[in-house]
């Protein structure tokens, strides 16, 4: 299973969006369940989806934070209720991937995407 974790807001436009990304994600990772857990604001929290996914047997689930770097909330917030979820659902491999931001992908991406939009580079 993989769950995108995001950040949260008040805002429902913004989960439409992180929805919307879930969904793409979705449909090019047919075979893989795809699903959000929100840190603030909203549901479902991280532990909520962890306990989800315990008890339909997912035995591996891969945590994508939707965060620019670690700074912050992967870092003071993320990582330790990994640790504490791993913990408590021994069962299950919990694995935190890089945040987004991170990712030696994400440069590329930011080029096609200002490429694709036929603005000037």
């Amino acid at each position: 299973m993989l769950i995108l974790l995001a950040h949260g807001s008040r805002d429902p436009h913004w989960r439409g969006s992180v929805q919307a990304l879930a969904d793409e994600v979705r449909a090019h990772l047919a075979s893989e369940h795809v699903r959000i857990a929100f840190m603030q604001f909203e549901g479902p929290a991280l532990p909520d989806v962890v306990e989800e996914a315990a008890r339909a047997g997912h035995e591996t689930l891969r945590l994508l934070p939707l965060f620019m770097a670690s700074a912050g909330h992967v870092d003071k917030d993320i990582k330790p209720l990994v640790a504490e979820l791993s913990k408590a659902y021994p069962q299950i491999r919990l694995d935190l991937l890089t945040p987004v931001g991170e990712d030696p992908h994400f440069p590329h991406l930011i080029v096609d995407i200002v490429t694709d939009s036929g603005l000037p580079s």
